[in-house]
């Protein structure tokens, strides 16, 4: 039903503009503004991301098992109220334990979001990849609005930049009191229409045609890219912001470089999915090539100076994550079954929340350790290392 993913596109553009205006501060307000080191920044963002990941695997499976709706509402009451103490006592180290509750609860609500995504994408006639992708570009845009903001919020006012995510989570909370029924609705014209794809997906579980081994061999490699890619991407949202800084750029220039990232999403998704769905049938095929290519952009940044050389850096990694983020739901709702949607979605939350986890600590050592250099070129191997493990993976056609 058209009314019930335009509800969902709207949570999830509200979440991410959240997301927008939270990470890319974080790593400069506990740096700068609290006077911590680029070490204990990190540190804190790990636990954050920790904490964010078992709220991923909890969602996952309160949304299976008891409420879809509570678990979304869940996630959004514990944000809020960890929302309101940054707002009001933004000072070390509470920041940091308010910080930690918030990964907690956004957690609950990403695989909720996630989840609610392949219950009604199951329902759809035609290519089910279409609201996958409908909803990376939404979350791009919600990530856009906020880290633009949030460049220009930031030097007015710490309180209003964590005040505004408390107005955006309670307006998500509002939605789901009067429209929540609709994300639960089946649509029953869909399902017809869909009947034999429906019944072949119920009765045949994916685990069996497979074969159990096998299929535990497609998750470790699928959950292993997922978290490389993400530890990779994390240093966007925060090592880069002081990379950036070092080189005479202005967090409102760092902001922007997220704004042309979801930007240019708009019109580079349609464009390479259609392309590369035409010439890679199977998705795995689509995730290898996208997680080679946002590698290779890594190798743009040891050598730029100017502003151009991180704008072709991102825009290079928008090409690859344009295949990638989108697909990786896409190909684990194809291994699920109804009755492990939420459980199934919630791999990709837990390793991409363990990959930003690990992400800012492991970037910061390795900068304390070596250089900015350095993580550049390791980053660029890890991913192509588990692009090409993704050929191991056995996709039903």
């Amino acid at each position: 039903m058209r009314a019930q993913r335009i509800w969902l596109l709207i949570l999830n553009i509200t979440f991410n503009m959240v997301m927008g205006f939270i990470l890319p501060v974080n790593t400069i307000f506990i740096h700068k503004n609290l006077h911590e080191s680029l070490t204990t920044a990190g540190l804190a963002l790990m636990i954050y991301s920790a904490f964010m990941m078992v709220g991923n695997a909890i969602g996952g499976v309160t949304f299976d098992r008891f409420s879809r709706r509570g678990t979304l509402y869940a996630g959004y009451i514990i944000a809020v109220g960890s929302l309101l103490g940054m707002s009001i006592h933004h000072v070390w180290p509470t920041y940091a334990i308010m910080l930690v509750i918030l990964g907690f609860g956004m957690g609950l609500s990403y695989t909720a979001i996630n989840a609610y995504t392949a219950f009604i994408a199951e329902q759809m006639s035609g290519d089910s990849r279409v609201i996958f992708n409908n909803m990376y570009l939404a979350a791009n845009i919600g990530i856009a609005i906020g880290s633009t903001a949030v460049g220009f919020i930031f030097k007015l006012s710490i309180f209003l930049t964590f005040f505004i995510p408390v107005l955006l989570f309670v307006l998500c909370i509002v939605i789901l009191i009067f429209r929540g029924n609709l994300l639960d609705q089946e649509n029953e014209a869909e399902l017809e229409k869909s009947a034999t794809r429906t019944y072949i997906t119920e009765e045949v579980d994916p685990r069996i045609k497979i074969g159990d081994s096998r299929f535990k061999i497609n998750l470790i490699i699928i959950c292993a890219a997922i978290f490389a890619v993400w530890l990779g991407y994390s240093q966007w949202d925060s090592n880069m912001s002081i990379y950036m800084l070092n080189k005479g750029f202005s967090t409102r220039q760092y902001g922007l470089v997220f704004t042309f990232n979801a930007a240019s999403l708009l019109i580079i998704q349609p464009v390479m999915n259609r392309v590369v769905s035409k010439f890679f049938k199977l998705l795995k095929n689509q995730i290898l090539l996208g997680t080679a290519i946002m590698g290779l952009s890594f190798l743009i940044l040891p050598k730029a100076q100017t502003y151009l050389m991180f704008i072709i850096s991102m825009l290079v990694l928008t090409i690859g994550e344009s295949m990638v983020f989108p697909t990786i739901p896409a190909l684990l709702s194809k291994m699920s079954t109804n009755k492990n949607r939420g459980t199934f979605q919630s791999f990709y939350s837990i390793f991409g929340s363990l990959g930003r986890a690990l992400g800012p600590y492991a970037g910061s050592l390795v900068i304390t350790m070596l250089s900015f250099s350095h993580l550049f070129i390791i980053i660029t191997v890890m991913m192509l290392i588990f692009a090409f493990a993704m050929i191991g993976v056995k996709e039903l056609e």
